[in-house]
């Protein structure tokens, strides 16, 4: 069995790896928006609120309702910290899959580079080798036409 032949199952194995890897880039990816998405609209949820509470007529409003502001406000940061977090969590997730999933598909580009080569070296081997037989041929002819 030729070179080329006996690597092809392992370029399989190489590129099913890729595949699995890429997969989980993907879904790290995913949960990595819908985890950025969130926190952004944690932001802008603020920001609004912010806005809002400042639109207001602050003389107004009670010292009751500027403490639970504040407490909503605080409840609303820490909540936001925790989003931050989980998005840099994800981030070094997506990171980790991305770099398995290059490994991955430099190993079987590698791979897949080695079986070219070893596939061109036999096509020039049966190359050489039918041009021999033929000089062989040509050569018995050509000796039994001189008999």
């Amino acid at each position: 069995m030729k070179r080329s032949k006996r690597l092809s199952p392992v370029v399989l194995i190489a590129a099913k790896d890729t595949e699995a890897a890429l997969i989980k880039v993907g879904s790290a990816n995913a949960a990595w928006l819908a985890d950025k998405e969130q926190l952004d609209d944690l932001n802008r949820y603020r920001a609004e609120y912010l806005d809002r509470f400042r639109r207001g007529d602050t003389l107004v409003m009670s010292a009751q309702k500027v403490l639970e502001l504040r407490s909503f406000l605080v409840h609303l940061d820490q909540a936001i910290e925790a989003q931050t977090q989980q998005v840099k969590t994800r981030s070094a997730t997506l990171a980790r899959h991305r770099l398995v999933w290059q490994q991955a598909r430099s190993k079987e580009q590698a791979m897949q580079s080695l079986i070219d080569r070893y596939q061109d070296e036999e096509f020039k081997q049966e190359a050489r080798q039918e041009q021999l037989d033929n000089d062989e041929r040509n050569t018995s002819q050509w000796v039994r036409r001189r008999r």
